[in-house]
């Protein structure tokens, strides 16, 4: 039996998930497996992360923020409610035998 703490949410496919109250939709929400989703917010560029856990309710895990320039794509993730910063990471056009833009992400991944 579900708990009345929670609600079922439609994915862009049609399918029904389970979340808390507290969960709002964004853009698109998208189930990836049998356990993870993804509520996309086009306007802010934040993938925030769902996990079922054992009462098959959606439950958030953290948070991925996309960004772009001309040149690179960033993105950082967030872990959990305590806004934990897991990792920062900057991908760049990189040219066959380029290896300065090599060692310099290496070292940018490595900190």
């Amino acid at each position: 039996m579900y708990s009345k703490d929670t609600q079922i949410v439609e994915t862009t496919t049609g399918k029904w998930l389970r979340f808390p109250n507290h969960f709002k939709k964004s853009t698109c929400l998208v189930e990836l497996s049998n356990q993870i989703s993804l509520n996309i917010d086009s306007k802010s560029g934040s993938v925030y992360v769902h996990k079922k856990d054992h009462n098959q309710v959606y439950q958030p895990v953290g948070e991925l923020f996309i960004s772009a320039t001309q040149t690179q794509i960033q993105c950082t993730a967030v872990q959990g409610w305590m806004q934990e910063r897991v990792g920062h990471v900057k991908l760049g056009p990189i040219q066959a035998g380029d290896s300065e833009n090599v060692k310099e992400l290496e070292k940018e991944e490595s900190a």
